[in-house]
């Protein structure tokens, strides 16, 4: 190990964005890193771009693809990055995010202090605009402090620092889980179960990304994530009971069908009228409502 970092970063046709998270880290204040760029089957150029990227750059990078060139799913894209995991730490994140500065030095203040997680932000420059990214931005992690504790659940794999055994004595993500959503939320369950490290909020190791999605798109996939991997991950971890509160809504009880009742689709699609009519700041407060509307149809789709 001649490195601290091993930074991770999954990459599926984005090659503008991943050029400019790779400019990001050509500036870091801390340069013991080796990139592990691991490509999810791209057909937009990525490739030629890495390798001439590579070419040129003083920096350690590596690209690792599936053997057989195709899409298999942000999880198992990550898992690339398993076999070649030896520096002391492991950072995830999201290739369409380009890092401050001082990204890796923040991240490393907080994983010095021993076994812990240093969860990290994703800050959207176009939050006053997209709504999918102001409630982002209101949500998880982004309500505690820097430095906070925060629960485990709140880990999410777009910017994260751990120490690498964590990663590698887990097997990564879980590759089986390939459709939208959950992957962060099983992982960072194994991770409490395995480890119980303490988690802070790295709020000043920070990412900026430009979120494109909309409400529609986000709300399609959380139906997505119903139908799918909310079930996988119900089945898989049945000892994960506070997952979405799906075990309070699904229950027997009336203050489970007086929860269902207000989450049936037709108020849920009043719900997702208003989140797009309202000024963004109500918006923010009305989309969990239509978040959960979406996942139960999803998941009651499938019954």
């Amino acid at each position: 190990m001649n490195h601290l970092f091993d930074i991770i970063l999954p990459t599926y046709n984005n090659r503008e964005e991943l050029l400019a998270c790779l400019l990001g880290f050509e500036s870091q204040s801390i340069n013991s890193a080796r990139l592990l760029i691991c490509v999810d089957g791209s057909n937009d150029g990525t490739i030629e771009f890495l390798n001439d990227y590579c070419s040129q750059t003083s920096m350690n990078m590596m690209v690792l693809r599936h053997p057989d060139g195709k899409n298999h799913g942000r999880n198992a894209t990550r898992n690339l990055a398993l076999p070649h995991v030896n520096a002391a730490f492991v950072i995830c994140l999201d290739s369409d995010a380009i890092p401050d500065p001082d990204f890796l030095e923040q991240h490393l203040r907080i994983l010095e202090q021993g076994d812990c997680i240093s969860a990290g932000d994703l800050t959207y420059v176009n939050a006053d605009e997209n709504r999918w990214a102001a409630y982002l931005h209101t949500r998880g992690k982004m309500r505690f402090a820097h430095m906070a504790v925060i629960p485990f659940r709140y880990i999410t794999t777009g910017n994260l620092g751990m120490p690498a055994r964590y990663f590698i004595q887990l097997q990564g993500q879980d590759s089986a889980m390939r459709g939208y959503g959950g992957g962060d939320t099983e992982f960072a369950y194994r991770l409490h179960v395995t480890f119980n490290p303490l988690v802070y909020h790295a709020k000043s190791a920070i990412a900026r990304s430009f979120m494109q999605k909309s409400i529609k798109e986000a709300l399609d996939q959380m139906e997505e994530f119903g139908s799918g991997n909310l079930r996988y991950i119900r089945a898989k971890h049945p000892a994960f009971t506070q997952l979405f509160k799906m075990n309070l809504i699904l229950g027997e009880g009336i203050h489970s069908m007086l929860i269902r009742a207000l989450l049936h689709p037709v108020f849920g699609s009043i719900t997702e009228y208003l989140v797009k009519v309202s000024p963004i700041g109500m918006s923010t407060i009305l989309l969990p409502h239509a978040i959960m509307s979406r996942m139960l149809k999803g998941y009651q789709s499938t019954d």
